[in-house]
This record gives C-alpha cells, structure tokens and sequence, in this order.
C-alpha cells in the first residue's frame, strides 16, 4: 500500500498507514479505561459533503470552521479543468486547515485509463495529467487541500492530534463512468483489502449490507444509505445499489465512520452496531442535532460501532440541496 508524506505550510504530516502497526485501539473501549485515561481522548470536528456536482457546493463562507473537511467525489459533472478549479476554490476557502478529496465517477478526467479508453478527437490527450497537477499543485496544498489516492494514510493536525483514513474512488462500474469495477470483484478484502486499526473508511460508494432476510443479516430499522434509482427506473422504485464486498470489509475493520455518497436519494446517516464474534449487526437510526445551520453529530465512541453517513449534497429535481454533516469524533 503506498501512502505519501504531506509537507507544507498550514497543512498536515499525511505519512501512510499500515496494517501491522497498532494504532492503540484500545484506548477506544472507554468501558476499560479508568477515569484517569479519559483526557488521552482528542476530539476532532468534521465536515462531511459530497456530491456537489459543479453547483451544488455550499458557500465556504456560511459553513463554520472545522478541522477536517472530507469530500467523498463527485466535484463536477464531468469532469474539465475549469470545472475542478472551481470546486477546488470552494473547497480551499472552507474554513479548516486539512481538507480531504477523492474524486468520484463523474470526475471522469482524473481517471487516465478510462479517459485513454473513452477519449473524442476533440479531448486533450494529456487532460488526466494536468487535472492531477491541479490538484496537487502548490496553490491548493498550502490551503490544505489534499488528493488523496487509494489506500491507507495518517493525519496528524498541527497539536499533535491524528487518525488514520482509508479512501477509495472506486465504485461498481455502472453507466460507463470512471473509476468503475466489476461488481464482483473484491476490491477491498483481497490484494488491496483495507486493513485492521483504520479509524475512517471515505469511499465515494456506499456499502451494501446483507438482505435482512439473511440468517446473518441485519437487525433493526433498514439500512437505507444506499438506496437510489427511482429516478433512472421504469417503476420508479428505490433498489441498494451499494457494494457487498465493501460491506464485508467494513464489518471485518469496523472503523469509526464510512462516509460516501454516489447515491443521493441515499443522503442520511445511520449507525452500526457489531457484535463480538458474530456476524450480526444491528443498525439504528441517527437523529442528528443542528449546530451552526448543519446537521450535527457528536459521535459516540467505543468499539464496535461505525457511523454510516452518506453524505451527498446535490438532489434530484427542484428539491433544495442537502446540507453537509456537521461529526465531532474522539481519538
């Protein structure tokens, strides 16, 4: 797994992850600390979007500052230089110091192989060159904005405070879209699994949990965050168009957050509960508070839970955009 060290002013060490090393997860299971402990808890704000799709991006300056913005794909339409700028703007003027992108399947251009694969005559061959360099380039690094690549990397704030993160592009391929995969493929338990002691999984795809009909399945209220296509369908009914294997994966790592988007009729946020050796799992409904005009969330911490969000802002329609989360998490 490749990872990268992120040096510039204003920005954060990003140094990779690994799956041998231990990222004292213990300190995560407060019913075993003595009160004593608890101060080794660090707290750190979230803002969570994606999905904003060219227009859909929300004005930097009505969000409250934060310490860490993710974006989980999907800044434009399709793709094009002048579009990335302009999402790039919007998310460097977001008031944190580190801010976390993938990009999405519309972002078509950052994928060289499916722009090689797709490319008109009237296409600039070397497009997927110059959007990476974009988004690399000084400029955005020293706002803190960072491109992150498939893998496993560390964070650590300027205090000293810091969490690993797992992100992926990749969705199952659908509509001839970038950074697809064969929806049978195991993308994320195999050769390039996600490994154990990750506290964020960011993925622009959702997962798709067992059938409730399952011996092994869920418990609780449905799980909903993947649910879509009513739109692009004849009956107009909603289907999970998420990933099962990136469900097996979330299961087996059990982070603190996944967060993605992809579907937008998916948008909410909910929470699963693991059992200790089992499969079973229970999900629950999140009732998010407001703080600052957004919807909020002071996450609970323990083992064995993961906060679900999908947190896609654009809809369908005439309906007013959707509103990004608001997630203080301890460390």
């Amino acid at each position: 797994m490749r990872g990268s060290r992120f040096k510039a002013q204003d920005a954060p060490d990003l140094s990779p992850s690994s799956s041998g090393q231990a990222y004292s997860r213990q300190l995560l299971r407060l019913t075993l600390l003595p009160l004593s402990r608890f101060t080794l808890m660090q707290q750190i704000r979230f803002l969570v979007l994606s999905d904003t799709h060219d227009n859909a991006f929300p004005d930097p300056a009505s969000l409250p500052a934060v310490d860490v913005v993710i974006h989980c794909g999907d800044l434009t339409m399709i793709g094009g230089l002048s579009n990335y700028r302009r999402a790039l703007e919007s998310l460097a003027a977001c008031p944190a110091v580190v801010k976390l992108v993938i990009p999405g399947n519309h972002d078509v251009s950052l994928d060289a192989k499916w722009w090689e694969e797709n490319l008109d005559s009237d296409d600039e061959q070397d497009e997927p060159v110059r959007a990476r360099a974009l988004f690399t380039s000084d400029d955005y690094t020293r706002r803190g904005v960072r491109l992150l690549d498939e893998g496993g990397h560390k964070v650590t704030l300027q205090d000293g405070r810091a969490f690993t993160v797992y992100a992926s592009q990749y969705t199952p391929g659908f509509g001839g879209y970038a950074f697809g995969y064969d929806p049978d493929e195991d993308r994320f338990n195999g050769e390039k699994r996600i490994p154990e002691e990750i506290d964020i999984v960011m993925t622009h795809g959702p997962a798709r949990l067992p059938s409730l009909a399952s011996p092994e399945g869920t418990s609780g209220p449905a799980y909903r965050l993947d649910l879509g296509g009513e739109h692009g369908n004849s009956d107009g009914i909603k289907r999970h168009l998420g990933c099962s294997r990136l469900w097996e994966a979330i299961a087996r790592v059990r982070p603190k957050m996944h967060c993605f988007g992809h579907i937008h009729e998916g948008y909410g946020v909910q929470r699963a509960t693991f059992y200790t050796n089992t499969t079973m799992v229970a999900v629950t409904d999140v009732d998010a508070a407001e703080r600052e005009g957004l919807p909020y969330i002071s996450a609970a911490v323990g083992d064995g839970t993961t906060l679900l969000i999908n947190a896609s802002i654009m809809t369908h329609g005439e309906e007013d955009n959707n509103k990004p989360w608001l997630v203080d998490m301890a460390f």
